[in-house]
Order: structure tokens, then sequence, then C-alpha cells
């Protein structure tokens, strides 16, 4: 019996073996038809899908179709870019990228108390009694890892409140709480607690959407990096969108850095269009979904800017900034230059990466919505802008900057925020300002232009100093000078 079933399983793995060695040499690509009508019928993709079956009988696999767009993942040799480009029917063909979790080290649980602090998140969850209630929450990971043995996440199984789980890594796995701690699998389990998390035992609120429904999808590995992963999200963001969840949260971006040098993308694609994560994504923001998008941790690195797809219009980017000072963490991504709206967004506290800001903006966004069902998701992107505190002159640094829920929970009540926003013009290199008190750090802000940052600075400010000298530097021509939600100055220099 043994041996007779150790025949039959290397039988078994013998096609499998070479079929996979096939498939390996094959590059993986997006594939979009020239088709314009955008009720696109299926049965009009699937001829020419034929068409091209019939050509490359042997080099051409088809993965996912996209139910949005008219685009089909594929995997081929490189020999046959060029001739597939050539038929009339094929608008464009693209490599497709790897997909990273955005995080730097191991999550340290402490800062989720204080990010909630900074944003002054009692204002919402104990003053209005606001947690999510009834919101249902698409959580796009890397796994979801021990998340039924975590102290902060007890309640969700207890309650059920995890209300779908789909493995696009591992298929036929239907056990959420599956991974390995080397691959990295709990990162999606620490993005819940940043969402929903609440310890009873240490009294330490995590997330502000304790009570919502979640939903799981693991898209990403955490040590094999496959281009297969994009197909994944997309599957995951169009699935979700059937399902009814309007409310996403992703930590996954796309950059560079990968094994092959020829895979990674160019700054040139973080453009809010260029790339099918970034379409897709706003996409999924025109059909009416909140997608919070963590802006990635390239702040310190040579790539800098955002990763993909937080370049998307309407996605709610999240940056990350200091808990003291507010201003932005070495690592946070900044919004490219030519951008023509902001990004990032919003921007909130966390020590270890944007993977983990983005999920308590989520919390907060649940939390509106709990209150205003009504509200569209850009209406609920507007008024977490407008309830931070640099609204009035945002930045590609910290975007709108650090949300207050207190101002957010005034303006859903339709009540105007009061401005101490003052505008000074000086002629002169430098200029003295007065600093009221209890004011201890100040940051400025020095702009080539409304937005655009040149330099950032953090000044300490001396117990008993009542002035501070601002210095204009090389190439500026506005600096905010903020501290917090106490100051806030804009120098325009002439």
């Amino acid at each position: 019996m043994l041996k007779q079933a150790f025949f039959k399983t290397i039988f078994f793995i013998i096609p499998f073996y070479l079929l996979s060695i096939a498939v390996l040499a094959q590059e993986k690509y997006w594939l979009e038809f020239n088709i314009e009508d955008l009720n696109i019928k299926s049965s009009q993709i699937e001829y020419l899908k034929d068409s091209l079956k019939k050509q490359f009988p042997k080099d051409l696999v088809f993965h996912y179709q996209s139910k949005w767009n008219p685009v089909v993942s594929i995997s081929t040799k490189e020999k046959n870019v060029s001739s597939l480009q050539e038929y009339g029917f094929v608008k464009s063909l693209k490599t497709q990228k790897e997909l990273q979790p955005l995080s730097i080290e191991t999550l340290t649980p402490i800062e989720y108390s204080y990010a909630l602090e900074q944003i002054k998140a009692h204002f919402i969850t104990d003053s209005m009694g606001l947690s999510g209630k009834g919101v249902k929450i698409g959580v796009i990971d890397g796994g979801f890892m021990g998340a039924d043995a975590e102290p902060s996440l007890k309640h969700l199984i207890k309650n059920e409140q995890i209300k779908f789980f789909q493995d696009y890594l591992l298929k036929g796995n239907d056990y959420p709480f599956y991974g390995k701690r080397i691959a990295g699998d709990d990162h999606g389990t620490q993005v819940l607690r940043m969402i929903a998390g609440s310890d009873n035992g240490t009294s330490i609120k995590y997330g502000m959407a304790e009570n919502a429904e979640l939903y799981l999808a693991r898209t990403d590995h955490g040590i094999r990096e496959r281009r297969l992963e994009e197909d994944y999200w997309v599957q995951a963001i169009e699935l979700f969108h059937e399902m009814g969840i309007r409310l996403i949260n992703s930590s996954l971006g796309y950059t560079d850095g990968f094994d092959k040098r020829k895979e990674n993308h160019s700054k040139k694609e973080v453009n809010g269009k260029s790339s099918m994560i970034t379409k897709t994504a706003q996409m999924a923001a025109e059909k009416g979904m909140l997608i919070v998008s963590a802006a990635g941790n390239d702040g310190h690195n040579k790539w800098e800017i955002l990763s993909l797809p937080s370049d998307a219009k309407d996605v709610l980017t999240v940056g990350a900034v200091r808990f003291d000072d507010w201003s932005k963490i070495y690592y946070s991504s900044i919004g490219p230059e030519k951008l023509d709206y902001i990004k990032p967004d919003v921007a909130c506290f966390a020590a270890n990466g944007t993977s983990f800001s983005a999920p308590v903006i989520t919390g907060l966004a649940a939390c509106i919505w709990e209150y205003d069902s009504t509200l569209s998701n850009l209406e609920v992107i507007n008024l977490i802008r407008s309830g931070s505190h640099l609204n009035e002159t945002p930045n590609n640094y910290i975007g709108y900057g650090v949300p207050d829920s207190k101002k957010i929970i005034g303006l859903l009540k339709q009540e105007t925020p009061p401005s101490n926003l003052k505008s000074i013009t000086s002629d002169k290199d430098y200029i003295e300002i007065e600093i009221p008190d209890g004011i201890e750090v100040v940051v400025v802000f020095h702009k080539e232009d409304s937005r655009n940052v040149i330099e950032q600075q953090t000044v300490k400010i001396e117990e008993g100093q009542t002035n501070l000298k601002v210095d204009k530097i090389d190439k500026a021509k506005i600096s905010t000078v903020v501290a917090q939600d106490q100051l806030h100055l804009e120098i325009k220099w002439e």
C-alpha cells in the first residue's frame, strides 16, 4: 500500500514539476484589449482570447480577467511580446510588478494608544459612543496569523465579527489565522488590531472600529514576492465591491527594489494613472468605495515618493508623523511634485511604518459612516481632510495634517471650525514671530510653492522663549510655521 501510494505521488508530482518549470520560464504581463465601449461583453473578450490562444498554443497562459476593465493578466515568454503588440486589438502590454507589505519592523503595541490620543479619538468613541457598528470593512493584506489568539482581537472572534476570508495564496484554505511568523504572515493581524483592537486586560484601545464587521483577503506573501499578487489585489477589490463593502484598508504597495530589476516601477509611473493597481483603486473610488492606502515607507530612501496605488486621486492616502511635534517621520513617503492634487491626504502617528497609520484612519472612517451612512466616500474623505490641523495649508509631506476627531464631529453637525491661520508677507530674508505660551516645538515647512516642501525643520522652544527667528532658505517662496493645533502661520517671502 505504501509503495503504491509513493509511485502515485511521484507520477502526480512529475507533470506538476514540469508544468512549473514551463510557467517559471515565462514573464507576467497585463494585456489590455483595444475596446473603448465601457459596457464590455465577456463574450467579446473571450473571442479575442481564443484568437490569441490559437496563435500561441503553448506559450500563452491566461490568469485573472478584470471585471471592470478590458484587461487580463497573462504569462508568456519575453520573445512573444513584440508579436502580441502587433495585433490591432491589443492596446498595451505591461510587465507586472510585485507587491510588498509596507512594514519596517516588529510592531510596538504602545503606539496605538498614542495614535488614538493624537487624533483625539475619545471625542468619537467615548463622547459619541461610535465604534463602527454595522460598517463592513475589507482588509487586503499579507496574512492574519494568530489573530484568534491576539488579546486585543478576542471580541472579534467571540462576537463572530470576522464575516469572510479569502486566501489567494493558498488555494482551498479557509482558515484565516494560518501562517508562518518568519514569512510575516501576521502583518494583517497587526493591521486588524489597529482598526478594531481593544485589550480589556491592559485597558488599551488600539482601534476605533471595534464593533465593525471584517472581511479579510490574503493577497501577499511576506518573503516570496510573485507578480501574480497584483492579480490578487485587483481581484479582491472587485470581489469586495460585489459584496457591497465600501470601506477598504490596504497596507500594501509597489515601488522598486525587486529581485528582478526589470520588474521595478519607475518614479514616472507614480502619477495617479499609469499602473493597473492605481487605475483599479481610482475606479473603485468612482464606484463609491473608500480605499484607505498606506503612503509607503521610502521617505528616507532614494525612491522617496509614494508607493502605488496610494497615488490614486480619490483614495485616502495616509502618511506618518511623530507623536510629539506632528512633523513628518523620517520614513513616511512624500507626494510627487508633479501631481496636481495633494498627497498624502492626512497623517498620524506610527512608529513602525505607514502600514500602521492607515488603519487608524480606516477606523475613523468607519465611525463616520456609522454616524451618517448616507455620506459618499468623497464626503468622508473631505470631512477627514477638513478636520485636520493643516487643512488650510496642506503640503506633500503630511497632506492636510493630523485629523482632529473633535473638529470632525463638529463638521458632521455642520458646525464651522474656527481658523487659527495667520498670513504674513516679508521682503526680508528672515522674520521674527511671537510664540504663544506652552509651545515646546515648532515645525517649519519651507516650500517652493503652495504645497511642495523643500525642507522640514523642527525647532525646540526653550523655557521662557517668546520669539522665534525664521530664516528664509534658498528657493523657498512660502514657509508654514506650525505647532500642532496651537500655532499656524503662513509666511510669503517676496
